[in-house]
């Protein structure tokens, strides 16, 4: 494969953990991390569980300055920018910061400061609104704030495609380095859905589990008492290398993973027939595979979108048989952020940063609810609690409302 990119740190901050190690370690536990979700000010119900963050330390990271010109997702997306950074070896002063961008999936900005702003507009009157507010409200404001807290000056973008937003952004920082426009990347996703405004919108199109009585039951995609998914607040983010970046700093990293392929596709039109849908999302892997050095037998794990929903998850195992067929029995299947919820635009973030994490321990996150509730198709669920297995690459996946589909193969590389 022609200017291979590699994966060389990984970073979170979310439920499980404000590290990418203490994430993982969490995670293993089999701990569920939803914990109850009271706000006032919600439109409609709002659901009962959520994945909540505590216990940040921005100030170690962030200056007083900057900080104050922060929405949450932006400081979110700093400190997990700085884990997956020290997670590289990176040394930003040895390197070249133009030749490093910045790529962060997004799909709700800073609610919390547009809610804020619009509340002291209507109370107050626009001379008392925070003058930051024209600056952090918007999906690219963390790739801004990003910018300023390293002074990051290479090509960079923001991504919004719902829940593909952080694998799709991976994809194109991935392609970015392979065309030579950049030598690295530090790319991922953030989300702060857990606003009241935010939710109302959320709740409006019907994606929320508003019935679910215990943090065990919020989330269950894949079975028959599946309701809806349960949302998250969270950053994940990667570090992305070309050999030449490598090279320069004398492989002072490590090597944890190589993105190999991706693809991505749409239905194409408005509430697309079941076979549309099943047949664009296979097309997205089949490209994904296609533009890659790995053959299919050679996936071991499936990261799931897991919506939630009847149609969705239909849509996605359909996918999956269509492409692999009957040797989809061979490959392990799992969606950990049903674990401690689905942070919609970081999703594909995490479950590549985990999916990553996965391949270099030797270890598959479990399915703690599927223990007690079996799965309404055929794949082969990392059913219960983690499982040692050896994994020499994955097949991430998430699909979008409106259609869209996305796929990413990673290879686990020795560290």
């Amino acid at each position: 494969m022609k200017n291979k990119v590699f994966v060389t740190g990984v970073g979170m901050v979310g439920p499980c953990g404000n590290t990418a190690g203490g994430f993982w370690d969490g995670l293993l536990s089999g701990r569920n991390y939803m914990t109850p979700l009271q706000l006032e000010g919600t439109v409609g119900e709002a659901p009962p569980f959520a994945g909540q963050v505590s216990g940040m330390e921005p100030e170690q990271v962030i200056s007083k300055r900057l900080f104050k010109k922060c929405s949450r997702f932006s400081v979110m997306s700093i400190l997990a920018a700085k884990d997956a950074m020290d997670d590289a070896g990176w040394d930003l002063d040895t390197m070249s910061r133009g030749r490093i961008g910045i790529f962060v999936g997004n799909n709700s900005g800073g609610w919390e400061s547009a809610r804020n702003g619009l509340r002291v507009l209507h109370n107050e009157g626009a001379p008392f609104i925070d003058p930051n507010l024209a600056s952090n409200w918007f999906p690219a404001a963390a790739q801004g704030h990003m910018s300023l807290a390293f002074g990051i000056k290479g090509y960079s973008k923001t991504v919004i495609a719902d829940r593909s937003s952080g694998l799709l952004a991976i994809a194109y920082a991935a392609r970015a380095i392979r065309s030579g426009i950049i030598d690295a990347a530090i790319v991922g996703g953030a989300e702060t859905p857990l606003d009241p405004w935010a939710l109302s919108f959320y709740n409006s199109e019907g994606l929320l589990n508003l019935k679910a009585d215990s943090p065990e039951t919020a989330y269950r995609p894949f079975v028959a008492a599946r309701s809806g998914i349960a949302l998250a607040e969270g950053a994940a983010f990667l570090c992305l290398e070309s050999e030449r970046s490598l090279r320069k700093r004398e492989s002072t990293g490590r090597v944890r993973a190589s993105i190999q392929g991706f693809g991505f596709t749409n239905d194409g039109q408005e509430s697309a027939p079941h076979e549309e849908s099943v047949a664009q999302y296979a097309r997205a892997i089949r490209l994904a595979i296609g533009h890659s050095e790995i053959q299919p037998e050679q996936i071991g794990y499936l990261s799931l979108d897991g919506a939630a929903s009847s149609r969705q998850d239909g849509i996605e195992c359909s996918a999956i048989r269509e492409v692999f067929g009957g040797s989809v029995s061979d490959k392990w299947a799992g969606c950990p952020k049903t674990s401690f919820g689905n942070t919609i635009g970081a999703a594909g973030a995490f479950d590549v940063a985990l999916s990553v994490l996965a391949m270099n321990h030797g270890q598959l996150p479990g399915l703690p609810y599927l223990a007690e509730s079996a799965p309404d198709n055929d794949l082969n669920f990392v059913a219960g609690s983690s499982r040692r297995v050896s994994v020499e690459s994955s097949l991430i996946l998430s699909r979008g409302r409106g259609g869209v589909s996305s796929a990413l193969v990673v290879k686990g590389e020795g560290l």
